[in-house]
C-alpha cells in the first residue's frame, strides 16, 4: 500500500476518565454501523490498513492505538495493562465518539481484548470477531504461565516477553530487526534446518546474528509500510507493548464472577499455518458462545490480514452485512 492511501485517514486524540490518551483512526460514514478495529502485538492500529480501504466506504471504523502502544499513552505500571482496563478504554473511546454500542473486530491480542468487552462491557458490543485469537473463557483457577506453556508448548515465547525489564531493553535496542523478523509469511522463516525458533528469535534482537530473518523484509510489506511501523515504535517503545503478556494474575482476579458465555452474535476467522494460535485451539468455542460462525482461512500465518486480505475482507464484508441487517444503526448515538 502507498503512503498516499494510509496519509488521508483522519486522525485523532482523546483522553479516557482514568487519564490515558488514546490515539485512533476514525474513517468511513458518521452514520454508518460503527465498527471498532483492535490490533494485537507487535503491532498498531496500521495493522488494519488493507481492511480500512476495503470496508471504510461502508462503515465507520474505529481504529485504536491500544495503550502501550503507538501514539497512545504507555503507563509505567503493569496494572495498567490489564484486559478491564483495556475494555474500558474502548468503552470510553465511544463515550467521546457519542456511540452507544459497535461490533468489535480483533486480531491477535486484539482478539482477546475484544472477546473481554463482552464481558466487561456486554452492552455496548453488537457483535464480536476474533482473527486468529480463540476465545479462552475466565478460568476458574489461576494457571500460572509457566503451566500453561507446558499445555501449550508454542506459547514459550511468552515468558521472555512477560520479563518487561528484560524484553524491553532487548527489543527496543533494534525494532527494525524485531519488525523485520516478526512479519512475514510462514513459508519466509527459511529453510525447516535453518528456522530459529520464536523464543530465539526474540533473544537474538539485540545481538549481531546475522540470520536472514533479521535482514530480509518480508514481501507482506513495502519498505515504506515497515519503515511508518520502526518509526513508531522508535517513539512508543516495547517496554510498554511487552507488559499485556505479563498481566496473567491481574485479569484472572479481575474476571472472578464475570460471564463465562457470550450471547452477542461472534465470527472466528482462524488462519491455518499460524504456528502460535493454531484454529484448534477453537474447536470449544461454540459450547461457550452459542451464537458463533467459524470460518478457516486456509493459506496463511498469523498475519492473515494482510497474506489473505482479500479473502479476509470478503468474510467481514459478507458478516458485517448481515450484522448490519439486524443493528438499528440510526439508534446507536449513545445518550450520555
Amino acid at each position: 500500500m502507498e503512503p498516499a492511501v494510509w496519509e488521508q485517514w483522519p486522525h485523532a486524540f482523546m483522553e479516557t476518565p482514568e487519564g490515558i490518551r488514546l490515539h485512533y483512526v476514525d474513517v468511513g460514514p458518521r452514520d454508518a454501523l460503527p465498527v471498532v478495529m483492535v490490533h494485537g502485538w507487535p503491532d498498531l492500529w496500521f495493522g488494519w490498513r488493507h481492511q480500512i480501504q476495503a470496508l471504510g466506504s461502508k462503515y465507520r471504523l474505529l481504529v485504536p492505538d491500544v495503550r502501550g502502544f503507538g501514539q497512545s499513552s504507555t503507563p509505567a505500571n503493569v496494572e495498567a495493562y490489564g484486559a478491564k482496563n483495556i475494555s474500558n478504554d474502548l468503552a470510553a473511546l465511544l463515550d467521546e465518539l457519542k456511540i452507544a454500542k459497535a461490533v468489535f473486530v480483533g486480531h491477535d491480542w486484539g482478539g482477546s481484548h475484544v472477546w473481554r468487552m463482552c464481558l466487561y462491557h456486554p452492552e455496548r458490543v453488537i457483535a464480536v470477531c476474533g482473527v486468529c485469537t480463540p476465545y479462552i473463557p475466565p478460568s476458574k483457577t489461576y494457571i500460572p504461565l509457566e503451566v500453561v506453556v507446558k499445555k501449550v508448548p508454542q506459547f514459550k515465547y511468552q515468558q521472555f516477553l512477560a520479563n518487561t525489564d528484560v524484553s524491553g531493553k532487548v527489543l527496543d535496542a533494534s525494532p527494525r530487526r524485531l519488525l523485520t523478523a516478526m512479519f512475514r509469511k510462514p513459508s519466509e522463516m527459511g529453510l525447516r534446518a535453518s528456522r530459529m525458533s520464536l523464543p530465539k528469535m526474540l533473544m537474538a534482537v539485540d545481538s549481531d546474528l546475522d540470520h536472514p530473518v533479521f535482514t530480509q523484509r518480508s514481501t507482506l510489506l513495502s519498505e515504506a509500510e515497515l519503515d511508518y511501523y520502526v518509526k513508531q515504535y522508535s517513539i512508543s517503545k516495547f517496554a510498554s507493548a511487552c507488559q499485556t503478556y505479563a498481566t496473567g494474575k491481574i485479569d484472572f482476579e479481575n474476571e472472578r464472577g464475570l460471564s463465562r458465555v457470550i450471547k452477542h452474535p461472534a465470527l472466528f476467522i482462524g488462519a491455518a499455518k499460524d504456528a502460535v494460535l493454531k484454529p484448534e485451539m477453537a474447536r470449544g468455542m461454540a459450547k461457550v458462545i452459542p451464537n458463533l460462525e467459524t470460518r478457516v482461512i486456509e493459506d496463511a500465518g498469523h498475519w492473515v490480514l494482510w497474506e489473505q486480505k482479500e479473502e479476509v475482507n470478503a468474510i467481514l464484508s459478507e458478516w458485517l452485512a448481515k450484522i448490519a441487517t439486524t443493528a438499528n444503526v440510526s439508534n446507536l448515538s449513545a445518550k450520555l
